[in-house]
C-alpha cells in the first residue's frame, strides 16, 4: 500500500516538474530566435526580452502549485500530513497546474512569431505580446483551478 505521503510528493513534483520542462523548452526556442535577431540589431534586446520571459512563467505557476501542495498538506516542515488529507486526491487537484504546464510550448510558438515579426517591423511589439499573452490566461486559469480545488479540499 502506498503511503499518502507519496501521493502528495508526487502531486508537489509533477506540478513543478512539468510546467518547469514545458517552460524551458519555451523560453529556449523563443531565446533561439531572439539571439539571432539580437544580433543583428542589438537595440531591439529589451523588446525581445520581454517575448523571452513570458514563456517561463507556466514553471512559475508550477512551483507555486507545488509549493502550496505541500505547505497546504503539511508535508513540507516535516510535521507530517494534516489529518485527513487524502493523497490521491491532492494528486488530482496538482492536475490543471500541471496541464497548465503545456501552454509554455504554445505560448514559446507564438512569442517566436513574435521575436520574427519585431524584427521585421519593430512597431508591432505591442501587438506581439497581446498574441503572447493571450496564451499566458490559461496558464493563470490552471493554477487558479488548483488552488480553488485544494481550498475545497480543505488543504489551503
Amino acid at each position: 500500500m502506498v503511503g499518502e505521503e507519496v501521493w502528495v510528493a508526487l502531486a508537489a513534483g509533477l506540478a513543478v516538474a512539468i510546467p518547469g520542462i514545458l517552460s524551458a523548452i519555451g523560453v529556449g526556442m523563443t531565446g533561439v530566435a531572439a539571439a539571432a535577431v539580437s544580433a543583428e540589431d542589438p537595440k531591439k534586446f529589451s523588446k525581445l526580452f520581454v517575448l523571452e520571459v513570458l514563456p517561463g512563467t507556466q514553471g512559475i505557476y508550477g512551483f507555486v502549485a507545488g509549493f502550496l501542495i505541500l505547505i497546504g498538506t503539511g508535508l513540507l516542515g516535516g510535521g507530517g500530513l494534516k489529518v485527513g488529507i487524502v493523497g490521491l486526491a491532492i494528486l488530482a487537484a496538482a492536475v490543471p497546474a500541471v496541464l497548465q504546464g503545456f501552454t509554455a510550448y504554445a505560448q514559446g510558438k507564438v512569442a517566436t512569431a513574435g521575436v520574427s515579426a519585431v524584427a521585421k517591423r519593430p512597431e508591432i511589439f505591442g501587438q506581439s505580446i497581446m498574441y503572447t499573452v493571450m496564451v499566458e490566461l490559461y496558464a493563470i486559469l490552471g493554477l487558479l483551478a488548483t488552488i480553488l480545488i485544494l481550498v475545497s479540499l480543505g488543504a489551503l
